[in-house]
């Protein structure tokens, strides 16, 4: 039989998985209604506010900040600043069938750094899981194009722009952001606490990023009215992400919970599939099938 602390871990890294997904379908919502940059200023200010209070009461510090602390804090905001815009960007512009399964390709980033400089060992599910990634964006890259130039459609007859339109590119850029900003985090986690880090983080990512979003005349008026509804929700589920794996990993080992938070490409593309009725062709839908096996595969 299971233990209960077993049971326990599996459930937050399917409740993290869960919510990491509704992440990516109201991150895609609030880009669309109010602008990518704009949405993510305003869901990051509503994440500080939520989380902080979770972090002062839930956290366990284990370490005093030191020299390193400031040097992963500043890898992680640089890190930030080229992840997050670039998913709320790469939602707002393409599918999410299409651009999140690129952008799970941060899991190969995050294997070569914790490998390279953080002293890992590589295991064979590394070898695996970085093959699947990368066999599955090429796939997904590759033939996304393609049936966007086609005119590939959603059921509601509206033309589907797949990753064209900046979003492709925009997709790498996360891939490649959020590959150095989770080791990062990692990093800042002793000194900070699993979730203070994160509004650390989202602090260091408004400070550096909205100077230059206002310089580039960028709009960061705050929402109004009903276009609140989806900048809270993308800033209620990354934010409930990162607690339920926290409290996860506090009871259950990593290798039980990680793997199971990594299905949120997968839990993603069911949804944009049965939900939002996105149809991308059969290789699209392979090379995405393969990107998350690859995800949970390297999260091991």
């Amino acid at each position: 039989m299971l233990r209960a602390e077993m049971v326990f871990g599996i459930v937050m890294g399917l409740l993290a998985s869960a919510s990491w997904a509704g992440a990516n379908v109201f991150v895609q919502r609030a880009g669309r209604r109010v602008g990518a940059f704009r949405a993510l200023v305003w869901a990051q200010l509503a994440g500080i506010a939520g989380v902080s209070p979770l972090a002062a009461s839930l956290d366990a510090r284990v370490q005093a900040p030191d020299r390193g602390t400031v040097f992963w804090a500043a890898v992680a905001a640089l890190a930030a600043v080229l992840a997050y815009p670039c998913l709320f960007h790469a939602t707002a512009r393409g599918r999410l069938s299409v651009v999140v399964p690129i952008m799970s390709a941060w899991t190969v980033v995050a294997a070569g750094i914790s490998l390279g400089f953080l002293g890992e060992t590589l295991r064979p599910a590394h070898v695996l899981g970085a093959s699947l990634v990368v066999g599955g964006v090429f796939l997904v890259s590759r033939y996304s194009q393609q049936d966007a130039a086609g005119g590939g459609r959603a059921a509601t007859g509206q033309r589907a722009d797949g990753a064209g339109g900046g979003g492709l590119w925009s997709a790498l850029g996360g891939a490649l952001g959020f590959g150095v900003l989770i080791p990062a985090i990692g990093r800042l986690a002793p000194a900070t606490g699993r979730l203070g880090a994160i509004p650390a983080v989202f602090i260091l990512d408004l400070v550096l990023g909205v100077p230059i979003a206002l310089a580039a005349g960028i709009d960061l008026r705050p929402p109004r009215g009903r276009d609140w509804l989806p900048v809270l929700g993308a800033a209620f589920f990354e934010t409930m992400g990162f607690v339920w794996i926290s409290l996860g990993v506090a009871h259950a080992p990593v290798s039980v919970v990680s793997p199971l938070a990594g299905l949120a490409s997968a839990f993603t593309v069911l949804f944009a599939w049965l939900v939002l009725r996105e149809r991308p062709c059969a290789q699209v839908l392979l090379g995405a099938g393969l990107a998350c096996a690859g995800v949970v595969a390297l999260a091991r």
